[in-house]
């Protein structure tokens, strides 16, 4: 009998950045599986998670007719990303100024 790897352990900012994935269920069964682990374990992402699981809802309401190509879904993603990553520049050099003054 050959034992189950054990599932990777992610942190908060790890599960709210894939959040949008999970719910769209875009991920493998694997990453769903540690995503929910974690979700079911940490109160304050959960209230997050609630909140996108809300925001979702209303956006399939209104558009459950149309589906993004899967181009548009990728590009997307990169550019929420590299938005993402200019932020987190920026709060470094914030936080960087707020020390040095």
């Amino acid at each position: 009998m050959t034992a189950e790897p054990e599932k990777p352990k992610l942190d908060c900012r790890e599960v709210l950045e894939e959040v949008y994935l999970y719910l769209d269920e875009e991920c493998s069964d694997r990453r769903r599986g540690v995503i929910r682990d974690h979700l079911e374990e940490c109160s304050p992402c959960l209230s997050e998670y609630g909140i996108e699981q809300e925001v979702r809802a209303i956006v399939h309401r209104c558009c459950s007719q149309e589906k993004a190509p899967d181009e548009v879904k990728a590009r997307l993603r990169q550019k929420l990303s590299a938005v993402e990553q200019v932020s987190e520049i920026f709060s470094e050099v914030a936080e960087r100024d707020r020390r040095t003054h």
